[in-house]
């Protein structure tokens, strides 16, 4: 769709979707901006704005369309290239932020064993839509019940475990304060990994006027403290969505719910 196009079917969509969803998703993020401070960077339109622009370009990305493939800008990008030119296996770690579709996609540029861990959802048919979308040469789609061979096979092959720690339907994460708030972020994996010899690499997308930058942050050697490779990435991720706080999903149900009783 023309740009004119998408922005008009945006207004035309966003009262709508504010006045179904003042107490439920909205409300959450309006209640989450003020909490953090961000509300003074950023307002609930301009997140559900992002949201949409952000799906729209990682959908054209994940289909392959020339412009949306030529539009993303990597960085930094001897972060990951370095550890797996060493035989270091890597778990390649970012958020819900920007197109983030698009993300474990662009981890094939680095090796042939991508392993990505994907939920299914209750319409089959979408799940396997999805999968089709996502299907490229190299990523592999695991079951979460296939966690144990899937890391076996993952530090065999000295591939690339793909994950976003964020946000997860079930399980239970590790508690910390990402900007100033307590929530939790879903490291028990990567931490394993790291203590059986694989290394951690962060990196995150944004949306730019250019189009969307790939930028790959830190690495965590295996064998660190998971105490402060923890602190670490918490305050890492902080750093990315006050850059960018518009693009993070702060709809998701469970963002800041440790210890906060409603």
């Amino acid at each position: 769709m023309p740009k004119l196009v998408e922005d008009f079917l945006f207004v035309l969509i966003y009262p709508i979707y504010k006045a179904l969803h003042t107490k439920r998703a909205w409300g959450r993020v309006q209640k989450h901006l003020q909490s953090t401070g961000m509300i003074q960077k950023t307002s609930p339109r301009q997140v559900f704005y992002a949201l949409y622009k952000n799906y729209l370009d990682g959908l054209r990305y994940l289909c392959r369309r020339p412009h949306a493939l030529q539009s993303v800008h990597f960085e930094n990008e001897d972060v990951i290239r370095t550890p797996l030119a060493n035989g270091i296996p890597v778990v390649a770690m970012g958020i819900h932020q920007g197109a983030f579709e698009m993300m474990h996609r662009v981890l094939t540029r680095y090796s042939d064993h991508v392993y990505l861990f994907t939920h299914s959802f209750a319409d089959k048919a979408l799940t396997e839509l999805l999968h089709d979308i996502r299907k490229t040469p190299g990523l592999e789609e695991r079951e979460t019940s296939s966690v144990a061979n899937t890391l076996r096979e993952f530090l065999k092959n000295k591939g690339v475990l793909a994950m976003l720690v964020d946000q997860a339907t079930e399980g239970r994460g590790n508690e910390v304060q990402v900007l100033g708030q307590p929530t939790e972020l879903f490291l028990r994996l990567p931490l394993k990994a790291m203590a059986m010899g694989a290394g951690i690499v962060t990196f995150r997308t944004f949306r730019t006027a250019e189009g969307h930058t790939i930028r790959f942050e830190n690495f965590y050697a295996p064998k660190s403290a998971p105490e402060c490779t923890t602190q670490k990435i918490a305050e890492e991720i902080s750093l990315w969505i006050s850059e960018h706080p518009e693009q993070w999903t702060w709809n998701y149900h469970r963002n800041f719910t440790i210890g906060n009783a409603s």
